[in-house]
């Protein structure tokens, strides 16, 4: 059977699932990563699985097929399309792409998927599947340094965790793709933060702002959202064209309706509490809304200026965060001292207040809370 490119076919085929149903194909992928995997999920999130393929032990940041996912397909590929431009569900991968991506959002881990090597029904029979051989390249991991930026995603994880996948099935198909893109933001800035940490920061804050765009949408209107942030274009707007120019026009501008202010609103909303292992008080970041609020407003500041100017995110946030001894934990904040120098450039510590490796914790935790939030609505 051929990969599956409908963006969404993971809801559909969830939402498609009955036990009493036969399922009309399968196929089995690898997902690479270099976490610790321990247990599997065999039950509970049907008609996808998750096995523990049983690797060794391995060096920090070395990718190996930990596991192996297996889909069984209980809905048809075949869709019509329509010749016009229609970008609503897309993502950019595959259904193994979008599996992993939520997999690796769940669990706090890098993982990506590799291409299809088994395939279950269709033109075989054989029960124990027939081999598959595709032409996609197995993802590679580079590392730089042998400290690494994100040393917090290589952990031991339990694969009966992704059982929360099941919930999905009651979303709508608007925030579901939210959410896989999200996810899928995620899960390649983990994978790039090794090699290209400057553009992995860029990624965190996208993920978390494209589901601040569908939380943001779901709490009021876009003409609303205008009102409230620019007045005096609503005002302009309803003198020239009444209330139906104004909503068309925030219909329009909606994802960029107080961009900065909607970043940061969503993630003091869902901001997890503080890591349960934390370096002496001067390494940490204070866990309070003030501060939190001027560090959020100081990255979503540093990720404009990357965007629209081209300076990167300051070299001493990219990276691996320090720490006195082996035995200590790794501190909170993006710098040692007073300031820092390198590359051309000089911070002073205030602008350094935070590294990767604590941001990645927060956006996991805000992700993952809103996650939850979008189940719970529709449960």
């Amino acid at each position: 059977m051929a990969d599956n490119t409908d963006s969404v076919f993971f809801l559909r085929n969830l939402k498609g699932y009955a036990p009493e149903k036969e399922a009309q194909a399968g196929g089995e992928y690898p997902l690479y990563t270099d976490a610790r995997i321990v247990g599997e999920l065999t039950e509970g999130c049907e008609p996808y699985f998750f096995l523990n393929a049983l690797c060794e032990e391995k060096e920090p940041g070395v990718v190996v097929p930990s596991i192996i996912l297996r889909i069984f397909w209980y809905v048809s590929e075949d869709r019509a399309i329509e010749v016009r431009t229609d970008a609503s569900r897309y993502h950019g991968g595959l259904i193994s792409d979008e599996i992993a991506a939520l997999a690796s959002l769940k669990l706090g881990i890098r993982l990506k998927a590799g291409g299809l090597t088994r395939i279950f029904g269709g033109f075989s029979q054989d029960p124990f599947g027939t081999p598959w051989a595709v032409n996609r390249s197995n993802p590679e991991l580079t590392i730089r340094s042998k400290r690494l930026v994100l040393p917090n995603v290589v952990k031991k994880v339990d694969l009966a965790n992704l059982a929360e996948l099941k919930a999905l099935k009651n979303l709508e198909d608007e925030q579901y793709i939210s959410l896989v893109r999200a996810a899928r933001l995620y899960q390649d800035a983990l994978w790039i933060a090794e090699s290209e940490p400057a553009l992995a920061w860029l990624m965190l804050i996208s993920a978390a702002e494209t589901a601040a765009n569908q939380w943001s949408a779901d709490e009021a209107p876009p003409s609303e959202r205008l009102r409230a942030s620019k007045p005096k274009l609503a005002e302009i707007l309803i003198n020239c064209g009444g209330e139906d120019l104004l909503v068309q026009v925030a219909e329009e501008i909606a994802s960029s309706l107080g961009a900065t202010k909607k970043f940061i609103d969503f993630c003091l909303k869902f901001m997890p509490d503080p890591p349960a292992n934390r370096p002496d008080e001067w390494g940490q970041v204070k866990w309070n809304t003030s501060n939190l609020k001027k560090i959020l407003g100081k990255l979503y500041g540093y990720r404009s200026k990357a965007l629209h100017g081209g300076t990167p995110f300051p070299a001493p946030m990219c990276q691996a965060p320090e720490r006195l001894s082996s035995e200590q934990v790794e501190i909170e904040i993006g710098s040692f001292g007073l300031a820092a120098h390198t590359l051309g450039g000089s911070w002073k510590a205030e602008d350094l207040p935070v590294n990767m490796n604590t941001f990645n914790y927060m956006v996991n935790g805000i992700l993952n809370k809103w996650w939850t939030s979008l189940v719970s609505i529709k449960t």
